[in-house]
């Protein structure tokens, strides 16, 4: 490869894939993110990329690059919704439906003229109203003369400390006719991996009580209904981006079953993990600093793709070029 394949980034958050596509020696030129404080976190870690901070349907232009990397929301999938899609002509509107920005990734596409695209997502989205609106955002990129491909990975499985799953989509432009991209296979875990990584690993040397790091908030309601604590020996619950819902520190005593859905805590040291305890379990770099309150660090983290997926899922691509 006589020079790195360039990518821009849209939906990017605090750069979790970027920063792992990175690490594969592919150059952000360009990203994009509405979100303030994971826009600081980004520069944090990505400082030498163009990052524009605001709403995507602001952005008029984007410059043209080999690789087309997004992680758009898709928050609900209603029928409400199924039904805007399919009587509005939506091209020239401005919808505040999360779940059509993928247009906005359309619209961003034809002008950087990507050779391949790679897209994260939840996994539900694969099933949601009976497939319909995957097959939907499918067919937008089809039309653009991209070949697809999809599946589900496993965080632990590329050495991500917590059992976090996600889709990924990734795009082959057609010009690339007599490439088939294959998803990276497993480096953790099985009879010929790496050992999974455990919370141990990622978390053993912080430190127990960080002032100021953890949501404390009482335990109550809906967090009790079921159990949100895994041992030093096991890798983290997922990380979510809602701070009441962060997975607890595995430090003292397991929780322990009442009946359906109602768990119990015992003993005194318990508490959420820490922002920067889920940054680790994310495999995010140690120099991450997201802006804002607890509340708006949880969520940039918790958003983030682990880093590890990102380096794995453009593997095959890297090695393409390569050769």
């Amino acid at each position: 490869m006589s020079k790195p394949l360039s990518a821009v980034s849209l939906f990017s958050g605090c750069g979790g894939f970027d920063y792992g596509a990175s690490q594969s020696g592919i150059e952000i030129i360009w990203a994009n993110d509405f979100d303030k404080h994971a826009a600081v976190a980004y520069r944090s870690i990505l400082p030498h990329v163009e990052f524009h901070e605001g709403d995507i349907r602001d952005i008029k232009s984007f410059p043209q690059a080999d690789i087309l990397i997004g992680c758009y929301p898709c928050t609900g999938f209603s029928l409400a919704a199924r039904r805007r899609w399919k009587d509005r002509e939506m091209r020239d509107l401005r919808i505040n439906d999360d779940n059509f920005l993928y247009r906005e990734f359309v619209r961003a596409l034809i002008q950087v003229k990507p050779k391949f695209i790679f897209i994260e997502n939840v996994g539900g989205m694969i099933s949601a109203q009976e497939g319909w609106f995957f097959e939907q955002q499918l067919e937008g990129f089809r039309k653009h003369g991209y070949n697809l491909y999809h599946n589900v990975l496993y965080a632990p499985d590329f050495g991500v400390a917590q059992s976090r799953k996600r889709m990924f989509i990734v795009g082959v432009h057609q010009t690339f006719s007599d490439f088939n991209y294959s998803f990276p296979q497993p480096t953790h875990g099985g009879t010929i991996g790496k050992p999974y990584k455990v919370l141990r690993d990622a978390i053993g040397n912080m430190e127990l009580w960080p002032e100021g790091e953890y949501f404390s908030v009482s335990f109550h309601g809906h967090y009790l209904t079921r159990n949100r604590k895994r041992s030093w020996d096991d890798p983290s619950y997922t990380i979510v981006a809602n701070a009441h819902h962060i997975p607890l520190h595995p430090m003292g005593e397991p929780m322990i079953y009442i009946s359906k859905d109602k768990w119990a805590l015992q003993g005194h040291a318990n508490r959420r993990l820490s922002w920067r305890e889920c940054a680790r379990l994310q495999g995010l770099s140690d120099t991450l600093l997201p802006s804002g309150n607890l509340i708006d660090k949880y969520r940039v983290v918790g958003n983030a793709v682990p880093p590890a997926l990102g380096k794995a899922i453009v593997k095959p691509i890297i090695e393409l070029f390569n050769s």
